[in-house]
């Protein structure tokens, strides 16, 4: 049972993985639309920290997604398919975690 648990946790802490790759590099750039905010007025910083926030944000988007694409074995541990969606056998045992991982010895 525990080990159902662990396994779980990790494999949900996997799928976020995705949100955290993109919320990290917006974060990133937004962080330089900043460094350059001081230089013109409130509005234009606001301005830069956007772009700098959605332009970064979307192109690691486009590379992580290139990853998972490019590596089966992180589609295996993440149970994910190559488009990053979570696979059919992934969501079931998560909705139905019943059955047992090995078959009791006989």
């Amino acid at each position: 049972m525990i080990r159902q648990a662990v396994r779980l946790l990790l494999r949900l802490l996997g799928w976020l993985l995705t949100p955290l790759a993109v919320t990290l590099a917006a974060a990133i750039g937004a962080t330089i639309g900043t460094t350059v905010a001081p230089l013109s007025s409130p509005m234009t910083g606001l301005l830069f920290t956007a772009t700098g926030a959605l332009l970064t944000g979307a192109v690691g988007l486009w590379l992580w997604l290139r990853l998972v694409r490019a590596t089966p074995a992180l589609q295996e541990v993440l149970a994910v398919s190559p488009s990053g969606v979570p696979t059919e056998e992934a969501l079931e045992e998560l909705i139905h975690p019943d059955h047992p991982e090995d078959p009791p010895p006989s």
